[in-house]
């Protein structure tokens, strides 16, 4: 990319989106300014990388082709009013969580180009997956650029946003609370930590890997890994008996639900 990028939000996931770009050599240091109102996360993400620092919102916007906005929602409107856009173009790339694109072409009007995204946490590992949405065609390419730098990336309408929250953005938990209890589990009968640790987080790292490079459904690798009378169909038949699918559904729901809460102001 030969753009200039700024962030504003220097928080896990907006370093995570950068240090992908940085890592891979997609942008160079000099292309980049950060800011954060906590001035130290700035300067310390500046030092690490080499990138331009910005003394505030309004310099990132001056200084940039590109702004990515990683703030928390409910700071949405100060942050607006502190980047102090003036007419003319650029592409604003927002990963607020339950905030609309209606609700930037309110604050901006017609003088930015927008990006609504929703990476996860993967980004920290380049393994993101990211659903963009955009205003033009320009602005999707640009998205695409950047997040192709943390992992995988697909174009979906809006309409899917609180959807893909609950489904990719909150995903990450769910794994992990799997590999939580099954590592609870293995200590219950007698491991260690360590190694009850490492048998949960492997397999599943095995299983993801599998389930991303086969040319079958996750459902058919369930299949052909259970064996009639075997172990994992013990355990499989306890899932079932506990309304396993069914639990997954409703805190999907529960998620899609308050999602569009969060929408909705």
């Amino acid at each position: 990319m030969k753009e200039t990028i700024g962030l504003i939000g220097v928080g896990n996931m907006g370093t995570a989106i950068l240090e992908g770009l940085l890592k891979k050599n997609l942008v160079m240091p000099s292309q980049v300014v950060v800011f954060d109102k906590l001035k130290d996360k700035a300067e310390e993400f500046s030092r690490q990388w080499k990138t331009g620092l910005a003394a505030s919102c309004a310099d990132v916007v001056s200084k940039s082709e590109i702004v990515l906005l990683a703030v928390k929602p409910q700071d949405l409107a100060a942050t607006a009013t502190e980047m102090n856009v003036q007419p003319g173009k650029f592409t604003l790339i927002s990963i607020l969580a339950g905030v609309p694109l209606s609700k930037f072409k309110e604050i901006f009007n017609s003088s930015v180009e927008l990006v609504r995204a929703m990476p996860n946490l993967g980004a920290k590992v380049g393994e993101s997956m990211t659903a963009v949405t955009a205003t033009s065609e320009k602005a999707y390419s640009f998205a695409e650029q950047i997040f192709s730098g943390c992992g995988k990336i697909a174009r979906l309408e809006e309409k899917f946003f609180d959807l893909v929250t609950a489904v990719s953005g909150s995903g990450p938990a769910y794994f992990f609370l799997l590999m939580e209890l099954l590592e609870n589990a293995g200590r219950e009968q007698g491991l260690g930590e360590k190694e009850a640790r490492l048998l949960a987080v492997q397999t599943a790292v095995g299983a993801a890997l599998l389930a991303a490079t086969s040319d079958v459904s996750p459902e058919e690798l369930r299949r052909r890994v259970t064996s009639k009378g075997g172990t994992t169909e013990a355990a499989l038949k306890i899932f079932e008996q506990n309304a396993f699918s069914e639990t997954v559904k409703q805190a999907v729901t529960a998620a899609v639900n308050r999602g569009k809460e969060l929408s909705k102001g």
